[in-house]
């Protein structure tokens, strides 16, 4: 009877050549039996462009839920249900992803913090070669880690895993990584369990276009899914909201105050810096005074030694004229004597 039951659910994923042993089917099967008292509802989140419609319908093995290479088709949330058997099943709800634009993030905000509430079941998509997951960690920590803090089972679903380096190595017939390239697969989610703060094992890696790691996926959502449908307490969402909103508070804070740190730093080392061009400024001008001051002193030193040059030459040349002037009157009187003495000699 059970596997009349789940043959849909089954059937969708062999038909597209993922291998299900009859242990694994019972084991899920025994799992959904426990809680059919209530269809879960299973939150499809992640990025723009990370594959959440094709693991949606690789999932129900038809293409239900629209995707494109190059532009973003989930704008509105889309729901759909993976059949078990008769009104029985899963219910997954493909949501419009995060990172298209800043716009468009605001406005996702409202439906994210109205659906959150009623899922039983989060999985956020991460896609398997994209490095850059600031705002994957931005939406986990504002928007939904306080619902996992609350008691709400979460999964992370690495997909594209195929594309993960080295590339090549990807065994596309028996679709599965090479031995390097699995080694990088667990690399990559050891970070994403690192990051977000989860077990290792709510890491999930699969790649929906080769239908790899399909069926541990679903083994993974059945044994997250409580027994019975249980709703989150309003009490224990605004504690977790409560505490929440005092770290965001607490980082605000101390962000506050590293900011005002910085400005008197700068401010500090502006001071500082107009101080020291002042200190150069006055040590340049001082220089300047000292070299004029010397050349004044140099100026002054050698007008002295002119002045002093010429008394010299004014005292010499007068001595000079002198010496030759009584040298004449010298030579003029011995020969008047001379004269007198030579008339006298006559008479």
């Amino acid at each position: 009877m059970a596997q009349q039951n789940y043959q849909t659910l089954f059937e969708n994923l062999e038909k597209d050549g993922v291998k299900i042993s009859p242990e694994h089917k019972t084991k899920i099967e025994d799992r959904l039996n426990q809680i059919r008292d209530y269809v879960p509802k299973i939150g499809v989140f992640g990025k723009t462009g990370v594959g959440k419609s094709s693991l949606c319908n690789a999932l129900f093995g038809q293409d239900i839920c629209e995707i494109s290479d190059v532009k973003a088709c989930t704008r509105d949330q889309q729901e759909v249900l993976l059949s078990i058997g008769g009104d029985k099943g899963l219910k997954l709800l493909d949501v419009p992803g995060v990172g298209e634009n800043s716009e468009r993030d605001k406005e996702y905000d409202e439906l994210y913090q109205n659906l959150l509430p009623q899922l039983d079941l989060i999985f956020w998509v991460f896609k398997g070669d994209d490095r850059a997951a600031a705002s994957d960690e931005l939406f986990y920590k504002r928007l939904i880690k306080r619902y996992v803090d609350a008691g709400k089972p979460f999964l992370a679903v690495i997909n594209q895993v195929d594309k993960i380096e080295p590339f090549r190595e990807w065994d596309e017939e028996a679709r599965r990584p090479g031995a390097k390239q699995s080694k990088n697969i667990d690399e990559k989610r050891s970070h994403v369990a690192g990051f977000l703060g989860i077990p290792l094992h709510q890491v999930i890696p699969i790649s929906a276009n080769e239908k790899y790691g399909l069926m541990e996926l679903v083994d993974s959502i059945v044994h997250a899914l409580p027994n019975e449908q249980k709703l989150i307490m309003l009490v224990k969402i605004k504690a977790a909201e409560e505490e929440n909103i005092a770290k965001l508070r607490a980082e605000a804070e101390e962000a506050q105050a590293k900011a005002e740190k910085a400005k008197a730093e700068a401010e500090k080392a502006k001071s500082e810096a107009d101080r020291a061009k002042a200190e150069a400024d006055a040590a340049k001008a001082q220089a300047e005074a000292e070299r004029t001051r010397a050349e004044a002193e140099r100026a002054r030193s050698e007008t002295k030694i002119s002045e002093h040059a010429k008394k010299e030459a004014r005292e010499g040349l007068g001595t000079y004229i002198l010496e030759r002037i009584g040298s004449g009157f010298s030579y003029a009187a011995d020969k008047l004597d001379s004269a007198v003495s030579w008339v006298k000699s006559w008479f």
